[in-house]
């Protein structure tokens, strides 16, 4: 149902040039370029960088998402025309920051994965750097921290994640006896998450002047292995308080600052949604009001 130029478009991105794309769409290379020149034509832009891989043009990256999005009308149209075919599951491509993967996201998309028939690929990046994937089309929605939408999007406001500065007793007993102080920071070994993740860096200069450079840090970019490393005795860090309670319960980590890091949480997506978007945004809204508290 989708235009053979379209499908073509698509393909040569996917495989990163015209002759992997032919192979995939059983077709000549001749015939793939042809279909990219006439929508190109057909739209008065220049879609595609003809270089090695190839790569869109501004026109063509503001064209991707709605390809996606057409992508999946295609398959519920499929569905609702044909109610009584067995028909496959349906993928949905969502972004989401690793620590709300790890906590309340997966028990909020749970039921109506199941009862849709969807699979979910997760893109996972920093919640400061997700809103990108949705305006690269390579996601339908996405978990954010950024409270506007872009054009033809829409947000909702999720609530706020606090995240706690912890380490397990033994590492506060052998860096931080006396408590935090800019010394002993400057030579305890921090957790961060990843090269994105700038909160650490944000609370030592804000409350200790330590600039990035002037502290040691593990890099763990992975939610479990990030508690694990605390828990272990590692290093200390900002963990979400939802994450690191039952470990605080059982005297695993300890809380050091009595500061919070909120990070308000979105989620992004079209503003012309299918129904099965429709739903899972209501289901997402829904389980993170109750894990994170009502917006």
């Amino acid at each position: 149902m989708i235009d053979h130029r379209l499908l073509a478009f698509e393909a040569v991105l996917q495989e990163g040039g015209f002759e992997r794309a032919a192979r995939r769409l059983a077709l000549t290379q001749s015939a793939v370029s042809q279909r990219v020149k006439l929508l190109e034509a057909e739209l008065g832009q220049v879609l595609l960088v003809r270089s090695k891989p190839v790569r869109p043009t501004p026109a063509g990256r503001r064209l991707l998402p709605y390809l996606a999005q057409l992508r999946l009308m295609e398959t519920e149209a499929r569905r609702a025309l044909e109610p009584g075919q067995r028909h496959g599951p349906m993928r949905l491509a969502v972004g989401v920051n690793a620590d709300s993967l790890a906590t309340w996201f997966i028990g909020a998309v749970a039921e109506v994965v199941r009862e849709e028939g969807l699979v979910l690929d997760c893109v996972v990046d920093d919640q400061d750097h997700t809103h990108a994937l949705l305006a690269d089309g390579e996601v339908l929605g996405c978990v954010s921290t950024r409270p506007d939408p872009m054009r033809g999007c829409a947000a909702i406001r999720l609530g706020e994640m606090p995240y706690l500065c912890a380490a397990s007793p033994a590492f506060r007993a052998r860096w931080f006896p006396r408590g935090l102080s800019r010394s002993a920071l400057a030579h305890a070994p921090a957790i961060i998450f990843g090269r994105n993740d700038d909160m650490h860096e944000a609370f030592l200069q804000r409350h200790f002047g330590l600039d990035t450079g002037q502290y040691p840090h593990h890099v763990v970019p992975s939610s479990e292995g990030f508690m694990a490393f605390a828990v272990a005795g590692l290093g200390y860090g900002f963990i979400p308080e939802i994450q690191a309670r039952a470990h605080l319960e059982r005297g695993e980590l300890i809380d050091l600052a009595p500061q919070r890091e909120e990070v308000v949480l979105y989620w992004h997506h079209w503003q012309v949604q299918s129904p099965v978007m429709v739903r899972l945004a209501g289901a997402i809204a829904e389980a993170a009001a109750r894990a994170l508290g009502t917006p």
